[in-house]
């Protein structure tokens, strides 16, 4: 198991966030108290309780690679989640612990 993680160097530990904003028209109805038209996405990080790194990334091919390394992330996550469940099993059986 252990020799069969997949561990990407692009993975990045974030979430997306949306946020809508007002457009750069002056006479559209969302500068009027209407409803913000613009959705702007951009990766929120967890630094530690109630702090947090928000940054905006100006290019869809930024915004990409931000996509492409939180799902690296994630995938890394759950296999390491899947190899921790597999040691408790074995643990509770009283077998040895994966040694790889």
């Amino acid at each position: 198991m252990v020799s069969q993680l997949q561990i990407f160097p692009d993975c990045l530990r974030a979430s997306f966030v949306e946020r809508f904003a007002r457009c750069g028209k002056a006479n559209c109805h969302c500068h009027q108290g209407g409803a913000k038209t613009r959705p702007l996405l951009f990766p929120d990080q967890c630094l530690a309780v109630a702090k947090s790194n928000k940054f905006l990334l100006p290019t869809p091919s930024q915004r990409q690679a931000a996509q492409d390394g939180i799902a690296h992330y994630r995938q890394l996550h759950d296999q390491i989640e899947e190899l921790s469940q597999i040691n408790a099993e074995l643990l509770r059986r009283g077998e040895p612990l994966h040694r790889e």
